[in-house]
């Protein structure tokens, strides 16, 4: 089992406001990672199923995964840091083999490269991976149930690629275009109103 764990708890300081919601290609920016990991979960990778987890903070996000069949996992210590919906996701994978985490502000990421990630991944005989672009690490990652107790010992606004940092060694990297890696930090410009969008 290869348990894919969306993390969708962040604040968008830098964005100004809930980027989660903000409207991209007519629909809220979590929509396309909903989608996405909901793909996938009707799919094998390497011969393992696959099972979607949403951890979030936001009651939109939480329901709305719950209406499309996947489990949400609430998530009251968001202003911890990514730390903590990396811990929430890990328990509520339970004993799958392999843990994937993927962020919910890359809207051009597709199922099917993902897909490929993970084959590609367990197939190497590392217990860990993660995408890249042109020499820049991205999201998604993937661990093997072995670093459990090391997801569930992380602190703070520190996520699974500090233990990457650690055993780099053990690292296997998958290159995917830079375009599907790109994530959203900051507000497009020019943009006078606020574009939130619901889920319908």
């Amino acid at each position: 089992m290869i348990c894919c764990v969306l993390l969708a708890s962040g604040f968008g300081r830098r964005f100004g406001s809930n980027k989660l919601l903000y409207e991209v290609g007519g629909k809220p920016m979590a929509a396309h990672a909903l989608e996405l990991v909901k793909e996938l979960s009707t799919r094998t990778a390497a011969g393992h199923e696959i099972r979607a987890v949403v951890v979030s903070q936001y009651p939109e996000i939480e329901a709305q995964a719950e209406r499309m069949g996947m489990q949400a996992v609430h998530n009251p210590d968001a202003a911890e840091g990514i730390a903590a919906s990396v811990r929430y996701g890990t328990r509520a994978a339970g004993d799958a083999e392999w843990i994937a985490f993927f962020m919910a502000d890359q809207p051009d990421l597709r199922a099917d490269t993902v897909r490929e990630f993970l084959c590609a991944a367990v197939r190497s005989g590392q217990p860990m991976a993660s995408v890249m672009s042109q020499g820049e690490p991205g999201s998604p990652t993937l661990f093997h149930q072995k670093f459990r107790a090391e997801l569930l010992g992380l602190t703070g606004d520190t996520g699974g690629r500090k233990i990457m940092k650690r055993c780099p060694e053990q690292v296997f990297w998958f290159e995917i275009p830079e375009s599907e890696r790109r994530d959203i930090d900051e507000r497009p410009r020019p943009n006078p109103v606020d574009k939130s969008a619901d889920f319908g």
